[in-house]
């Protein structure tokens, strides 16, 4: 939790929320983040209450940005009439109707550029002033391309009638049917903001050397083809080159190496000559022969092992 003036609403979000008399009632957790309307500032925050006895749903609570205190890492709502819900809302001027939820709205420009959406906001936990908000572009963007920060300064408010359909409230917490347009809009100085903490950034600051390091691993990797190798034909990639680890070995390699299973297998190849041979049968002794592969799979490897080893 930070010590300093400033807070953002990724910091606050979920944070435990105690309250009454002794400040020690738990009332839930930080849920959403008010803005006004017509300013930069964050007026408060509506708190997540539990079901009561996981059945009947309370209503959440709206608490102003001048109504807790920090604790411990957790917050602590005043016990003051002013501090929560409708009375809140009279004590800060504001018109709960027309306030608005940033986080998760779209940021344009006026020629309808978008950024992405709101994300973690940044503003005075004191006065609600907001210092900046970052952008979100959702996961796997932010991790390719990184985030924007914008500043207050290039924030121009809330815009009605563009943007996606946002629900409104008529009261703290309670949502109805109406549906309308909206989104955070931004000046076009924005356009020119460098995204920063992405893969594509750190790639992009290190390009030379990183393609000057490819080139020569590729060019290391590359099999080396001896004049013996040219003339037979064979030649065996041992590295990790193109596509991954790939026998290359050249025509003939799947004839000779069924010739080679046939003789495992104890059986004549096709194409071998025929010759008259007389079996004699012989009780004496019993020849010991090498143990052969017991499969195709086992022979091929074993041909394949030859051919990394030039024999």
């Amino acid at each position: 939790m930070a010590t300093s003036k400033l807070i953002s609403t990724k910091e606050l979000t979920g944070v435990r929320v105690l309250g009454g008399k002794n400040g020690t009632k738990r009332i839930g957790k930080i849920r959403r983040f008010v803005f006004a309307p017509g300013q930069r500032r964050c007026v408060g925050f509506i708190v997540k209450r539990p079901d009561f006895l996981w059945m009947f749903h309370r209503k959440d609570m709206f608490v102003s940005i001048e109504g807790y205190d920090l604790e411990d890492g957790r917050v602590v709502v005043r016990n003051e009439p002013g501090a929560t819900d409708r009375a809140a809302c009279k004590a800060l001027g504001i018109n709960w109707d027309e306030c608005v939820l940033w986080v998760g709205l779209p940021v344009m420009c006026e020629d309808g550029t978008a950024f992405g959406t709101v994300g973690d906001v940044t503003f005075n936990r004191y006065t609600g002033v907001v210092e900046s908000f970052e952008t979100d572009g959702g996961a796997t963007a932010n991790a390719l391309l990184g985030k924007r920060v914008v500043p207050a300064e290039y924030i121009m408010g809330f815009r009605r009638g563009m943007g996606v359909a946002i629900s409104q409230t008529s009261q703290a917490g309670q949502e109805t049917e109406e549906v309308e347009l909206g989104a955070i809009l931004v000046s076009d100085e924005v356009k020119n903001l460098t995204a920063e903490g992405g893969v594509a950034e750190a790639a992009g600051k290190a390009t030379a050397v990183a393609v000057d390091k490819v080139q020569t691993t590729v060019d290391a990797a590359k099999p080396v083809v001896s004049k013996a190798a040219k003339k037979t034909g064979e030649v065996v990639n041992k590295g990790a080159y193109a596509t991954g680890k790939q026998i290359a070995r050249s025509k003939g390699m799947f004839s000779e190496f069924k010739e080679e299973y046939d003789k495992a297998r104890g059986t004549k190849s096709d194409d071998a000559p025929t010759k008259k041979t007389t079996t004699k049968k012989t009780t004496t002794k019993k020849t010991t022969k090498k143990k052969e592969p017991d499969n195709m799979f086992a022979a091929f490897k074993e041909e394949f092992d030859k051919a990394n080893r030039g024999e």
